[in-house]
């Protein structure tokens, strides 16, 4: 359980499929600076379920996007495809949830990747995607971290169930977070201290690259990181996930508990 009190739900999905591609900006090979997670105001941590409708009707503040008075950056929608196509770097698909008009969905791919040519996931399958809310020129659109076809259509009714539950909650989970008035070191924290490691730097990619490395489908699970990082308590382990999340680098799978490489 999260510490803005509504949980993982926002950020359920499974391997496999179609992944965003590497070569975003905030996708980048190293770890940034661990003070970029605390803002001066509370951030929700998790990717919330959202209809296509409130992606289209959020808006845009000081560079963020607010629904309903609420930031939200990294989200996740289902719905079915109905336009594909290859652009030079990136696969542009447009998703439709059938509570407004379609969105924009962008898939970058890498230089390597393009020369090989990119599959299109074809027009008419429902997919899941998990992205970022960008605004370019006036249009909202999401940048894809994670697409996959749906396994089942029951996960439509899970979606539509997550992002009502979610919606509900979200205002009093950020009425609730505590205002930061300074920035504050997110591992500075009672685990960095019980392994005697000085730099967070090494935590945060340490725990990425266990991720990284797990084969498994769901990925790696909180349990199995703490067994690996036994000189770490799960408050540090659970932050520098925190981190990696909202960096891009790592998202939920089958539940709040296992987590794959957005790589």
């Amino acid at each position: 359980m999260s510490k803005n009190g509504f949980g993982s739900y926002g950020s359920i999905s499974a391997a496999g499929g179609a992944s965003g591609g590497n070569d975003q900006p905030s996708q980048g090979g190293g770890t940034a600076p661990a003070t970029k997670l605390f803002r001066s105001r509370a951030l929700i941590q998790e990717i919330v379920p959202c209809s296509v409708n409130q992606l289209l009707t959020s808006t845009l503040v000081d560079d963020v996007f607010q629904i309903r008075g609420v930031e939200v950056s990294q989200v996740s929608i289902v719905g079915i495809i109905r336009q594909a196509e290859r652009a030079p770097n990136y696969v542009l698909y447009k998703i439709d949830d059938m509570t407004t008009k379609p969105i924009e969905v962008r898939q970058w791919v890498s230089k390597e990747q393009a020369k090989q040519g990119v599959t299109l996931l074809p027009v008419g399958m429902y997919v899941k995607v998990f992205g970022t809310l960008k605004c370019s020129a006036g249009v909202k659109c999401l940048e894809v971290l994670n697409i996959r076809v749906l396994e089942s259509m029951n996960e439509i009714t899970a979606h539509v169930l997550e992002t009502g539950h979610a919606h509900m909650m979200l205002p009093k989970a950020y009425q609730a977070a505590p205002v930061q008035n300074a920035p504050v070191t997110p591992l500075e924290m009672d685990g960095v201290q019980e392994s005697g490691e000085d730099c967070p730097d090494y935590i945060l990619k340490e725990v990425l690259r266990l991720i990284r490395e797990c084969p498994r489908k769901e990925g790696k699970s909180l349990q199995q990181l703490q067994t690996e990082l036994c000189s770490l308590s799960i408050k540090t382990i659970k932050q520098a996930i925190d981190y990696l999340t909202i960096e891009g680098l790592v998202y939920c799978t089958v539940d709040g508990e296992h987590f794959k490489s957005a790589d």
